[in-house]
């Protein structure tokens, strides 16, 4: 989440960018259940890459017509998952009943795991749709324009989610204060945070959200660097539908447990 404080000891900078592709080495607790799900998923996702979508043939005729078909389905799944997901376990008593039902500690590690597969599989998924639907743009277009454009756009967007996350930690990143459904403080107090234990340095001193504001917008580079005018659409979409998440569940998560603290504090 994006207006947390960050989490108690935050990672190295490595440790954070392989966060947030899904796999968490941060922590000792399921490291090993984590790194398997993970890697078995990067597996299966190279062997279909290798074999299937950039096999010879496959972007032509009824095969490239399957692929298209199979990259949307693909993408609309993983988005349903992913929001709609986050939306229920996190928005919902569902996190709650969770907890009860398997203890807090095993359910947030089962729902970290699940959550660290779905990222991978959501920057999976929209690579697949941009090939499949690539060079869809107008040929007016120059292909040195768009190939600039996307690497300025992957270099900035790159750059500040990784510094974002690093600076509001990968708890943070995986909403864990949200999934236990209480704040959850640093031991010791920074300067890089105010009063309320928000983070305030660096991006957040600019902008409320800068994971899913800036920090998104790698992908529409991406897109670009595919000439693709449904990569742009998809990556559309799921910008806009994590501030849908931010909207519903989010923010009335953290007015109700940090804002009452910010007041306090003033």
């Amino acid at each position: 989440m994006q207006e947390e404080l960050r989490s108690k000891s935050r990672p190295n900078f490595a440790h954070t960018f392989v966060g947030t592709l899904g796999l968490r080495l941060d922590k000792a607790e399921g490291r090993r259940a984590r790194a398997v799900a993970w890697l078995g998923m990067v597996t299966v996702y190279y062997l279909v890459d290798l074999t299937v979508i950039h096999s010879p043939g496959t972007a032509t005729g009824a095969s490239g017509a399957m692929l298209r078909e199979v990259s949307v389905w693909y993408a609309l799944t993983v988005w349903m998952v992913y929001y709609g997901g986050i939306i229920v376990v996190l928005g919902t008593p569902a996190k709650r009943w969770l907890a009860d039902r398997f203890g807090e500690a095993r359910a947030y590690l089962v729902y970290e795991t699940v959550l660290g597969v779905v990222f991978l599989n959501q920057g999976f998924s929209q690579a697949v749709l941009m090939y499949a639907f690539g060079s869809s743009f107008p040929a007016a277009i120059p292909v040195w324009l768009t190939w600039s454009a996307g690497t300025v756009l992957i270099l900035v967007g790159t750059t500040f989610k990784l510094w974002s996350a690093h600076l509001a930690g990968l708890d943070t990143f995986y909403c864990r204060d949200m999934f236990l459904d209480r704040r959850i403080d640093r031991p010791d107090k920074s300067d890089d945070s105010d009063e309320s234990g928000l983070v305030a340095s660096g991006p957040y001193r600019f902008f409320r959200n800068p994971m899913y504001g800036i920090g998104t917008v790698h992908a529409y580079g991406f897109a670009l660097w595919c000439r693709s005018v449904e990569g742009l659409a998809v990556a559309a979409l799921f910008q806009c539908s994590i501030y849908l998440f931010y909207a519903v569940a989010e923010r009335p998560f953290v007015n109700r447990v940090y804002a009452p603290c910010a007041r306090s504090a003033a």
